[in-house]
């Protein structure tokens, strides 16, 4: 009996001391972090609060972090050029709370959000992960994305390509999550930009099928008596797509000038066959033909986007027009200057002619190939003499044909017609005509008719 007391008595004695140090190791941890305690990747086993928050700077602050590509180094980075120089004591303080110490050991891991705080607002990791992406970027390819591409008469999708260069803001992300992990490296390519159109878009494969059609289409020019066809390869050409059907305005714009430089004949000088003189040459005055350029590109754009067969007359301004670019006609006026003599042709007969009297020597009248685009009667003709005074000249017929107020009127001033009359007794430019003929040529010459002066 007595022996059995003194086991129970040897037996409380332990339990009191096994206590007494399981109490003490509870005080003991009450202030420092159990075993196997890590935080951020950093062992802090039985460290206080402040020796702890020491070990994490300095972990921190020191510890390398390599960029890899292809397992080839392509960039290193100290916890200092990544900024991570942060006070961690509040985090401490906070997971120390969290921790039993009555526990005889713990794992304890940093939260998302304890980790996230690592790097939140670190505007030097973002900074420098900003300037590595853009040094590496500079050897390195962008990625390609899908598009339509002409090909052999038709529109295909081109697949895309990818590249190599570093997306900075998927960089910063990696490198915050491998800090946060502990890890000593991030592999780059994890953060390479992407293509971010590919050949499966539906989109691009529509509008492939879009402009190969397009492409196809008769597309034709009415210019007069002309009809042009566009060439299926110009065409092409102008075809693309940019979130839609793209039609070139400037390579319509070239192809419309292209023609209008052909076939436009006003300001053009003519090969005229004259009266008395045979072929000669005159230059362009106000009568002629032109393409409205503007106007015709646009026209032919609208028709192209279509994309179904046409025939587009021509958009133009003036009158007249022949294959050849002899575009006077068989209905004209023409008056011979140096044999100072008018004609009046209609439909290639000779209809009335008559001696007249241009601009004396200095108020020349101007060559070229004009029409009569008026027609007045009783009008006072006003200007000023060789000697600066002011004239007014009533007249019963008047027809301008230029617009520097060039004209055929009737002259009842004048006391004769043709010959040399005109050197001393000349126009300040206009035609003068007999009166009598004047009255004829303006009832039977139309609104509109050339008039060849040469």
């Amino acid at each position: 009996m007595k022996n059995k007391r003194v086991w129970l008595g040897g037996l409380v004695a332990v339990a009191v001391i096994a206590l007494g140090g399981y109490a003490m190791r509870s005080h003991h941890y009450q202030e420092r972090f159990l075993p196997k305690t890590s935080v951020l990747g950093v062992d802090v086993s039985g460290q206080t609060v402040t020796k702890a928050n020491q070990i994490l700077r300095t972990h921190f602050t020191t510890s390398k972090l390599k960029l890899t590509d292809q397992g080839k180094t392509v960039a290193t980075a100290t916890g200092t050029q990544l900024g991570l120089k942060q006070d961690f004591t509040a985090q401490l303080k906070k997971l120390l709370q969290q921790q039993n110490p009555w526990a005889l050991s713990a794992t304890v891991l940093a939260s998302s959000n304890d980790k996230a705080a690592l790097t939140k607002g670190n505007a030097q990791l973002t900074s420098y992960t900003q300037t590595t992406a853009k040094q590496l970027n500079q050897t390195r390819q962008a990625p390609v994305n899908a598009k339509v591409v002409a090909q052999s008469g038709k529109f295909v999708v081109q697949k895309e390509k990818n590249g190599n260069q570093i997306n900075a803001n998927k960089l910063a992300a990696a490198v915050t999550k491998a800090v946060s992990a502990d890890k000593p490296s991030v592999d780059v390519a994890a953060t390479y930009n992407q293509p971010t159109v590919t050949a499966t878009s539906a989109t691009l494969q529509k509008a492939a099928t879009t402009l190969s059609k397009i492409a196809g289409i008769k597309a034709q020019v009415k210019i007069e008596n002309h009809v042009v066809t566009i060439p299926q390869s110009d065409l092409q050409s102008w075809l693309s797509y940019d979130g839609g059907v793209q039609v070139s305005e400037q390579k319509v714009g070239a192809y419309v000038a292209k023609l209008a430089a052909q076939y436009n004949t006003y300001g053009t000088a003519r090969s005229f066959k004259s009266t008395k003189r045979g072929t000669v040459t005159v230059p362009g005055g106000t009568y002629g033909w032109s393409i409205a350029q503007q106007t015709t590109a646009k026209q032919l754009i609208a028709a192209i986007k279509q994309g179904q067969d046409f025939t587009k007359e021509v958009a133009h301004t003036g009158s007249g027009y022949n294959a050849n670019g002899i575009d006077i006609g068989t209905t004209y006026v023409e008056v011979d200057v140096t044999n100072q003599h008018e004609y009046f042709y209609q439909d290639g007969k000779l209809v009335l002619d008559s001696p007249v009297v241009t601009g004396k020597p200095g108020q020349d009248t101007p060559h070229g190939v004009d029409f009569v685009w008026s027609q007045e009667r009783n009008k006072t003709l006003r200007g000023s003499n060789d000697d600066g005074s002011a004239y007014a000249s009533p007249v019963d017929y008047w027809m301008p044909v230029d617009y520097t107020g060039v004209g055929l009127h009737d002259s009842s001033w004048q006391k004769k017609y043709g010959g040399d009359w005109f050197k001393e007794h000349g126009s300040h430019g206009c035609v003068n005509n007999p009166p009598s003929f004047m009255a004829k040529l303006f009832a039977a010459v139309p609104l509109g008719t050339p008039v060849i002066i040469f």
